[in-house]
């Protein structure tokens, strides 16, 4: 009953897994005791424990069963550890917003093609994720369709999708070019040579298992999805998302999916570079602005390598400061 109330001194983690585990208990007083505690907690706090990497399958599962808050659904399906088979559960009810969510990871989709089958069967799908869908199918997962085809592919959608041998597993270690010269710039014009002769698969493949060499030039790539792949990237680490918000050489889209992220941008040096950068979108720079320190932000209104806007808003935001009455 101490545990059904939430009065007993657990992390609050231990203590959600707790009470799900408690809605299940034989006596009725407990389960409703249970209930009520659950239906009573913070709905932020829900979702912070929910994007958690260390979030307990069955504290996911339940949230993805019972909630219909947009807010908690977009939690769970913006945590790696979220079992892709509840990301499928959840993929046929979301709304568009959602799915469009849905949509960007795919590195979930090529390990878990039934979320596409899904997709297709939510009423809530709009022609533009239907595309996108489509584009998944015939690029990346090949002759994995037939492992999840839900009869609604005509004659003619099936003779778009090229066969193909390969597979996209994901394998064990970093995917990586052989016989590279020593030399660093003729090791780079090589491997930009191999890349550009690769299909749009193989580079998708790189550019979500290749290792960091090849990532910082695929994250360059003409072709948008290509380049963001390398953001879904599960072994992109902390140090790449600096370095590539510093990038000059990035379209504009990458460097606003990073300054979107609240994740990314709890790094100081990621919004740093990212104000820093003249690719970045003022519209996106601006607010990133409020978040340096005034040493910083100082040393912004003096650096002609950034855009006179920045200067300015820099600027701006020193003088702001410093006429704020002290608390």
């Amino acid at each position: 009953m101490l545990i059904a109330g939430g009065m007993a001194p657990l992390p609050p983690g231990e203590l959600l897994e707790l009470l799900i585990l408690l809605l299940e208990d034989n006596d009725p007083e407990v389960r409703d005791r249970a209930g009520s505690t659950l239906n009573a907690w913070d709905e932020a706090e829900i979702c912070a424990l929910l994007r958690a990497p260390d979030c307990q399958p069955s504290i996911l599962e339940y949230f993805s069963r019972s909630a219909t808050e947009d807010r908690i659904r977009q939690a769970i399906l913006s945590n790696p550890a979220t079992p892709d088979a509840v990301v499928a559960s959840l993929a046929r009810i979301i709304p568009a917003s959602l799915l469009e969510t849905t949509v960007d990871n795919r590195v979930r989709i090529i390990r878990h093609p039934e979320i596409i089958a899904s997709i297709r069967g939510n009423p809530a799908a709009t022609p533009e994720i239907l595309r996108l869908v489509r584009e998944i199918e015939i690029e990346l997962l090949g002759d994995k369709k037939t492992e999840y085809a839900v009869g609604d592919m005509s004659e003619t959608e099936a003779a778009e999708a090229p066969p193909t041998d390969l597979q996209f597993d994901t394998p064990e270690g970093d995917l990586s070019l052989e016989g590279l010269p020593v030399d660093e710039e003729s090791r780079q014009t090589e491997i930009v040579k191999r890349l550009s002769t690769m299909s749009l698969r193989e580079k998708m493949r790189y550019a979500l298992f290749g290792n960091r060499e090849i990532r910082t030039m695929l994250v360059r790539d003409s072709n948008k999805e290509v380049a963001r792949a390398v953001l879904r990237s599960p072994k992109i680490t902390d140090n790449e998302i600096e370095a590539i918000a510093a990038m000059r050489g990035v379209a504009e889209e990458i460097l606003r999916e990073i300054g979107k992220s609240r994740t990314w941008t709890k790094n100081y040096a990621v919004v740093q570079n990212l104000v820093k950068n003249p690719k970045t979108p003022p519209n996106l720079s601006q607010p990133l602005l409020f978040r340096l320190r005034a040493t910083d932000l100082l040393q912004l209104t003096r650096d002609r390598n950034v855009s006179e806007a920045v200067r300015y808003n820099a600027s701006r935001t020193l003088r702001q400061r410093s006429t704020r009455p002290s608390p």
